[in-house]
């Protein structure tokens, strides 16, 4: 059974969704030499390089699978920023936007743009990439 964003805990696969949701993409470009076949580069929304990995002829017999292996290892990287995990990356995807973050016992909850697109986590940074997601899925 697989997890909805709402469910889904802070994670490479959960920053990955909201790297795609901010524009980040994935490139493959043909090398050819070494035993390298392509690189997958990774680059953000103002496409920047993010990420690389080289790609060999024994990657590409499941091409799907090595290119979400290279998403993941993406979202490990140092250079990735912490959404789901940091309060000010994730404070970073809602600048001009109307938020609220606020506790509810033992959870963290949050809404972006209106109260409508509100969701609750362990974390305050979980529970505003969650409402950050419900918000961008709105629009």
């Amino acid at each position: 059974m697989e997890l909805t964003p709402l469910e889904m805990p802070a994670s490479p696969e959960l920053r990955r969704l909201v790297a795609e949701r901010l524009g980040w993409h994935m490139r493959k470009v043909w090398v050819g030499s070494r035993g390298v076949e392509y690189d997958y580069i990774v680059y953000d929304n103002n496409d920047r390089h993010i990420f690389q990995q080289e790609i060999t002829a024994a990657d590409l017999q499941d091409e799907p699978a090595a290119a979400e292996a290279v998403w993941l290892a993406a979202m490990r990287d140092d250079n990735c920023p912490r959404w789901d995990e940091d309060l000010n990356d994730a404070t970073w995807l809602v600048v001009g936007q109307d938020y609220k973050i606020w506790r509810e016992g033992d959870r963290a909850c949050a809404w972006v743009g209106t109260p409508e697109h509100a969701a609750c986590a362990a974390t305050e940074a979980l529970a505003l990439v969650r409402a950050w997601l419900l918000f961008t899925q709105a629009r």
